[in-house]
């Protein structure tokens, strides 16, 4: 009697422990994707920032005419990071980091703007459209 009460009382005990293991795996999921999302954002922060402090960048991403080769280079770098931050938000995606409603957000927000025609005429971004085509 004694011995299947003992029984009973460690299987319960080790049905709370799993329950509490899964808790605790489930926030730690939640903080790895907080965390993913949080970095990808302080990525594109980063691009924004780059194109309001460097004078240089945003004079050729405005610019209507042929680009210098200098400038070539300042668009192309620039592209090449927003191109690193979007393959890295594919990734993060592709491993579980980030959530549907996250990739399609930024979808929304980013890169189609750039490249579908809608921000060619815009005075902010000339330079990178006609870098573009």
């Amino acid at each position: 009697m004694v011995s299947a009460l003992g029984e009973m009382i460690g299987a319960v005990a080790v049905f709370v422990t799993l329950i509490y293991v899964a808790y605790q795996l489930k926030q730690t999921n939640e903080i790895s994707r907080f965390n993913a999302s949080k970095k990808i954002t302080g990525s594109f922060d980063r691009l924004n920032q780059m194109t309001v402090c460097d004078s240089s960048l945003r004079t050729a991403m405005q610019k209507s005419v042929e680009l210098t080769s200098e400038e070539r280079d300042q668009v192309y770098a620039f592209v090449n990071m927003l191109c690193n931050t979007w393959l890295t938000i594919q990734v993060a995606y592709n491993n579980g980091l980030l959530d549907a409603g996250f990739l399609r957000l930024q979808n929304e927000m980013s890169i189609s703007s750039w490249t579908d025609g809608r921000m060619s005429n815009h005075s902010r971004c000339r330079g990178l459209s006609n870098f573009l085509k």
